[in-house]
C-alpha cells in the first residue's frame, strides 16, 4: 500500500520540480536576461569607400537586447542577429572570438586594412569580443573600418 502512495507523489513532486522550456530559451539563455545592452552595427566608411557597392550604412539601429551576468559582448551580439536576422561569420574559439563579416560585408572588402571593430561606451577594447564581459547599461557599437580603426575613431597606434 505505501508503495502506491508513494509512486503518485514521486510523480507530482518530479513535475511540480521541473522547469520546461522551449528549444529557443534552453539553446539560448541571453534572452531571458535580467541586464540590458544597446547594440549598433554601422558601416557608413564602407559605404563612402571608393568603389563599394554598399549603399545602406546602418545595419542596426540602438537596439536593446537582454543579456545575464557573465555574458560577454559576443554574446549580446549573437542573439541581437539572431533575433534580427543579420548574417554574421566568425573564426576563433573562446577569448580569441574574430567577426569577420557581419551583413554580408567582410574584412579585405575594402582594403587591405578593412574589418569589423567594437567599441563599448567609446572605448575600443583591446581584447577580443568574447573575453569583454558586459555591464548593464553597456552600448555597443560595431564598426566597419577601411583604415585600421583610424576612420571610425579609434586611437590604436599602428606602424
Amino acid at each position: 500500500m505505501k508503495k502506491l502512495i508513494f509512486i503518485p507523489v514521486l510523480i507530482i513532486f518530479v513535475l511540480t520540480s521541473c522547469s520546461i522550456k522551449s528549444a529557443d530559451e534552453y539553446y539560448n539563455n541571453t534572452e531571458n536576461g535580467t541586464l540590458t545592452a544597446t547594440i549598433s552595427i554601422n558601416c557608413s566608411t564602407a559605404v563612402k569607400y571608393k568603389g563599394s557597392k554598399r549603399k545602406k550604412a546602418n545595419i542596426l539601429t540602438d537596439y536593446k537586447v537582454n543579456f545575464n551576468k557573465g555574458d560577454t559582448v559576443f554574446d549580446a551580439f549573437k542573439t541581437a542577429c539572431k533575433n534580427k536576422k543579420i548574417q554574421f561569420e566568425y573564426s576563433g574559439m573562446g577569448d580569441n572570438i574574430y567577426i569577420e563579416g557581419i551583413d554580408y560585408l567582410y574584412e579585405f572588402e575594402c582594403g587591405e586594412h578593412s574589418g569589423w571593430e567594437y567599441s563599448v561606451n567609446g572605448d575600443f577594447p583591446s581584447v577580443g569580443c568574447n573575453a569583454y564581459e558586459l555591464k548593464n547599461g553597456d552600448t555597443i557599437r560595431w564598426l566597419y573600418t577601411c583604415d585600421l580603426g583610424v576612420d571610425i575613431g579609434n586611437k590604436y597606434e599602428h606602424t
